[in-house]
């Protein structure tokens, strides 16, 4: 059973004779998931990788694996599993038990263990937490992905102690940045919002071509199978948006939510893209606030939802009591929950400020405000903040509080303030994965 997910075992060219593999080859678009430089491969290391469900974390496990068979690591060093098709941790640990044999009799001294979607069989963490306690990895290097419904049961917490040198990594969505790359050969991006605008201004003879790519990115988003698609048809295929949803739907099951329930809060959510509104006012459709709040925090757990919360511009404190903003992170996530819940995705200017704030949102943090005005993104930059204002109609210059630095993304206008959010987001280098500590 584990010698047919481990080909190359036999001969290491047959890693591109794994499906994955073969896919991501043939594929007409396709990178290298910045996560592989992420991964922690010293010994002993337990990594944790996360993100949405069709986000790539398998297309990127196989890829860790090519690397490494490339780098001359010993074939045979180097076991995957997939546990889709496992039932418990019992079933678990009879497969690594046949791996540590395997191990053993090759007299191999460190091996590369990579477990994909190991949330799958029922109490998977207590054969991974025997095993590492009974020092059977203590030269090992584990590399875990799954949903990131580990964090909505807290599994992950069965192993303080038992990281070494392992990360918990998140896998996001590809950022605007790198999709346009895909596309468009564009000079350095940069980490910081002021630099960004800069460059985007330095690059202006990029700006037809790059709104034309971001238009496409409002379609697509980030998510490999959707990108393939419009790549090669022009359109995203029904069924990858069905094979998405029934992914969630695995996801609800699996944690004994309501699917009714979870499809009300998702279409209020899309409906409301973009506006303050309390729970208390978000719940009206739902049932009651603590029905509401579980299922924002299940989709905040998927790492499908960001919430913003308000701030006093004055202090700099943020003001929970305060009605909130919330935004899908992606707009395949838009497109794929309201053709599921029977909604309409929201317009191109909300979807502008949403991923606006999903990519701000991955390198720091981020709020609003409003009472007299609103500002549609607070952001935190060291100790400073800044304001940025996603508008595509006219632009009407502020200073509010404390905040007096402010950014302006519009559709197409330029000049010293205000910057197109196309250019402003091709040069602002956001990472498709982060490092946490948060789990």
């Amino acid at each position: 059973m584990i010698e047919e997910q481990n080909p190359w075992w036999i001969s290491k060219d047959l890693v591109e004779e794994n499906e994955t593999y073969r896919r991501y080859k043939e594929s007409p678009i396709k990178w290298i998931p910045d996560i592989l430089d992420k991964i922690s491969l010293t010994p002993f290391s337990l990594n944790f990788i996360f993100g949405p469900r069709q986000v790539g974390k398998t297309t990127a496990l196989i890829l860790l694996i090519k690397r490494l068979l490339d780098r001359g690591v010993n074939p045979k060093s180097v076991f995957y599993f997939t546990c889709e098709k496992i039932a418990n941790h019992r079933e678990l640990d009879q497969i690594l038990e046949q791996y540590i044999k395997m191990k053993n009799r090759e007299r191999i001294g460190s091996s590369y263990i990579i477990l994909d979607e190991v949330t799958f069989p029922k109490d998977w963490y207590r054969s991974i937490k025997f095993r590492i306690d009974n020092g059977d990895f203590k030269n090992d290097v584990l590399i875990l992905s799954g949903s990131l419904s580990i964090k909505a049961k807290g599994e992950i917490e069965s192993f303080p102690g038992r990281r070494g040198n392992g990360k918990t990594l998140i896998m996001y969505p590809l950022p605007f940045s790198q999709y346009v790359r895909l596309f468009l050969n564009l000079p350095e991006m940069a980490r910081s919002i002021e630099d960004s605008v800069s460059l985007a201004k330095k690059n202006i003879q990029f700006r037809s071509k790059i709104e034309e790519i971001f238009e496409t990115y409002l379609i697509t988003g980030g998510f490999p199978n959707s990108i393939k698609d419009y790549v090669i048809e022009g359109k995203i295929r029904s069924t990858t948006i069905s094979d998405f949803i029934s992914s969630v739907i695995l996801d609800i099951n699996k944690l004994r939510r309501s699917e009714t329930f979870f499809k009300l809060a998702v279409k209020s959510i899309i409906e409301r893209t973009s506006s303050e509104i309390s729970f208390h006012n978000l719940a009206k459709e739902v049932g009651n606030i603590k029905t509401l709040i579980s299922y924002v925090e299940f989709l905040q757990n998927l790492y499908f939802l960001k919430v913003l919360l308000a701030i006093d511009p004055n202090s700099g404190i943020p003001l929970p009591r305060k009605e909130r903003k919330f935004y899908f992170i992606d707009p395949f996530l838009y497109k794929a929950l309201a053709n599921w819940v029977f909604t309409n995705v929201p317009d191109a200017t909300k979807l502008a400020e949403a991923i606006a704030v999903s990519h701000l949102s991955r390198i720091f943090s981020t709020f609003y405000f409003k009472r007299n005005e609103e500002l549609d993104i607070i952001v935190k930059d060291g100790e400073k903040f800044k304001g940025i204002e996603v508008k595509y109609g006219k632009v009407v210059r502020k200073v509010i509080g404390k905040i007096k630095d402010f950014i302006y993304l519009s559709r197409d206008l330029v000049d010293e303030k205000i910057v197109p959010t196309s250019l402003f987001l091709a040069f602002l280098d956001i990472p498709q994965s982060l490092e946490t500590s948060e789990l």
